[in-house]
Order: C-alpha cells, then structure tokens, then sequence
C-alpha cells in the first residue's frame, strides 16, 4: 500500500509542476497554425530541464563563494544567470531559423521554463519537507509560471525585434533579456506576499500572452498576404516569360555585365525554385489553420536538392548579388526550415 507519505509528497510535486504544464498545453491549443509540433515543446522541456541542472550547480557555487550571498544573490546573481541560460536555447533556436512568429516563440520559451520548474521544485521538494501544500501552490501557480513567463516573454520580444531588423546581431537580444532579469528579480524580492504575487501572475499573464498571440497572428495574416501576393506576380512573370519587362528583370540582365550568362541563368532558376517553396510554406500554413490536413508534398525533396545545387553554383558572390530580388528574412529562412522538417528527406539549404 501507498504510505500517507507518499500521497502527501505527490499531492506537493502535482501542485508544483501542474499549473504550469496544464498552461503549457494551453498555448499549443491557442496557436491556430500549429507552429510548434508536440516533439518541439518536448525538446524544449528537456532543455529547460538541463538548463536548471547547471544553474544548480553554479547557483550552490554562488552561494558558497560569490560576494553576493546571502539575501542579495536570488535578486541580483541568481536571476541574471537563470534568464541568460535559459535564453540561450531560444535564442539558438531563432538563429537557427527555427522560430520565425511570436507564438512559436513565446511557446517554445514557456516549455524552457515549464522544463526549469519541473526540475528545481522537484529539488526543492527533496531539499524541504514542508507538508503545506500553501508553499507548493505558491511554487506551481507563482514560481513555475515566472519561469515559464519570462522566457517567454524574452523570445517574443527578441522575435518582434528581429522582425524589423535585417541582421542577427546580439542587439535584438539584449532587451528580451534584460526584462525578463528585471521580472524574476522583482519577483524574487517578494515586493508583495506570496499569495498576491501568484494572482498577480495568474491574472497577467494569460491576458499578456493572449494579446500577444492575438497581435502575432494579425502580423503573421499579413505578412503572408503581401508576401504571397507578390511571389506570386513575381512567379507568373516568370511562367510567362515576361520577366524580362519588371524592374527584377531589367536587374538580372544587368547581372551579365559581371556574371557570366550561365550563373545568370543559375540565378534565374534559383529565384524561381524559392518562390515555389516560398508559396507552398505559405499555402501549407493557410491550410493548418482552416483545420485542414497538410500531407508533405513529394516534390519537395528534389526542390531542395535543386536548391542546394543552385546555391552551389552561383558562390556566395551570386546569392549577394541576387539579394535584391531574394531577401533571407528570419521569416523566409524559417519557411525552408518549416518545409524541411516537415519532409525530413529533404536536406536543408544553406543559408
């Protein structure tokens, strides 16, 4: 039989780390595209889960040995170090072209968080034997979803910052970062008792993270709508062979004057292949969200092989060239990535 013991320490570890998977799952039901596959959120959780194995680590030396002990180092030493470990995975995940909206972003950062919590309060529970189940609903309804919220919050704003940028650099990175240093510090300092925080956690974040979802498939809508709309005028002048008469055009037969007429060719064949890929990314999100099924498409394989090809033959020199008429966006990157993933015997290309 089950000693009361028992009971009493699963009933402690269910209000601790259930709050926050329950709110997990619940982001995945809000995103109408399904941008985050179940195998993605699993992934992150397991990162979330080593990232709070090392900070055990490095936070037990921080006590031991730091200047700031005592009462400062959760405010000061501890948040600082647990928000850039558990950035990094998101931040690896956007520069890999893995994360291109804020939904998957703010998803995937809450399962980092989700996987973080999972593992401190389990230490926490073997560390204090404390019967109160007050102490653990503070832990899974307050401290769980912090984690989960801040890391969130960080891959949202790094994502909306990126959107506007053209570059990767660390700039785009470092407010997400610092806000969510600020909110983990805050809360850490108990500026309000345990029980308020937790409402206050409970009440805004879900209508933070609704608003945000709500603001990021309007962007996604939107961008998709232009996009589409001239990839696809862009592809039907080249069916028709009309290219030659648009401005694109006119720009890739001045390429000649310094590309010989066969890599201009390579170039041609290469724009024509992304705009394919460009619009079956966005025809497959269109139809995730209408509810309908998006079984991979079997010429994909052999595009992507073109593609590698393509992006070969022409050398780094011919795809700067070819910038102007085919910009990498963080968006247009996590389309191939979202397409290969999807059909994992493509390769995917270069960026």
């Amino acid at each position: 039989m089950v000693s009361s013991n028992a009971y009493a320490y699963l009933a402690r570890l269910g209000l601790s780390i259930l709050p926050v998977f329950v709110f997990l799952f619940g982001l995945e039901f809000l995103d109408s595209y399904k941008l985050v596959t179940l195998r993605r959120i699993l992934t992150a959780v397991l990162a979330g889960i080593g990232v709070a194995g090392i900070c055990f680590f490095i936070n037990t030396l921080g006590f031991e040995i730091m200047p700031l002990t005592g009462r400062w180092y959760p405010i000061i030493g501890a948040p600082v170090i647990e928000e850039l470990l558990k950035a990094a995975y998101i931040t690896y995940l956007i520069r890999t072209s893995r994360v291109g909206f804020m939904v998957d972003a703010a998803i995937q950062g809450f399962a980092v968080g989700a996987g973080f919590a999972l593992l401190e309060n389990i230490i926490y529970l073997q560390a204090f034997h404390d019967n109160s189940l007050l102490l653990w609903t503070v832990r899974g309804f307050g401290t769980a979803m912090m984690h989960g919220g801040t890391t969130a919050i960080f891959g949202i704003v790094a994502t909306s910052l990126l959107g506007r940028s053209t570059s990767h650099r660390w700039r785009v990175y470092l407010p997400g970062v610092a806000i969510a240093i600020v909110i983990h510090s805050l809360y850490n300092q108990a500026l309000l008792p345990p029980l308020e925080s937790t409402v206050a956690i409970l009440i805004g974040l879900p209508i933070i993270l609704s608003l945000i979802f709500l603001e990021s498939e309007k962007s996604m809508q939107k961008w998709m709508g232009a996009k589409l709309d001239k990839d696809m005028e862009l592809m039907q002048m080249i069916a028709t062979g009309h290219l030659a008469e648009t401005k694109a055009g006119r720009y890739l037969r001045s390429l000649t004057n310094t590309f010989p007429p066969e890599l201009v060719g390579d170039m041609l064949c290469l724009l024509q292949i992304s705009l394919e890929l460009s619009a079956i990314a966005k025809g497959d999100l269109m139809r995730r969200e209408a509810g309908f099924p998006s079984p991979p498409d079997p010429s994909l394989p052999d595009k992507f092989k073109e593609m590698a090809f393509l992006e070969k033959s022409i050398g780094r020199a011919g795809k700067l060239a070819l910038n102007p008429l085919l910009p990498r966006s963080s968006r247009d990157l996590w389309e191939v990535y979202m397409l290969s993933r999807e059909n994992k015997s493509a390769s995917l290309p270069a960026n």
